[in-house]
């Protein structure tokens, strides 16, 4: 399998007291008004910032994230390859997108899955092209 592709990393101070583990999705932590922190998502289906591309055990501790390109990422479940993902929760990891009820708002979209994964904690290949876009079933 072909490895992970840069075009766009930046480095972040990280903000969770815990730190963060590698191939996590993070958001941009708003207490921060300088734009150069992040931390963990806090609830499903947020925009993220990126993909952090190493773990950072330390708060306050700089971590590289992946913006743009492909990277690996960390699966809360099964996700087939080419499905369209989100955040899956507070944990970082991505899950396939949900289907949304008609009048729903859009899913935050994270980028579309290279390579399938099998189950929670699987680390697979995505393609980083954050937007919204609403999926329906």
């Amino acid at each position: 399998m072909a490895g992970a592709t840069y075009v766009l990393d930046k480095t972040y101070t990280e903000t969770d007291a815990a730190g963060v583990g590698q191939y996590l999705a993070v958001i941009r932590d708003t207490a921060d008004t300088t734009g150069a922190s992040c931390k963990l998502p806090t609830a499903a289906a947020q925009k993220i910032v990126g993909i952090t591309q190493e773990e950072q055990p330390n708060q306050k501790g700089n971590v590289v994230v992946r913006k743009l390109g492909i990277s690996r990422a960390t699966a809360a479940g099964a996700i087939a390859a080419d499905s369209y993902v989100e955040v899956a929760g507070t944990s970082g990891k991505l899950q396939a997108v949900t289907p949304l009820a008609s009048g729903a708002t859009l899913n935050s979209v994270v980028g579309i899955a290279e390579s399938p994964a099998s189950a929670d904690g699987d680390v697979f290949f995505v393609f980083l092209t954050p937007g919204s876009i609403g999926i329906t079933a």
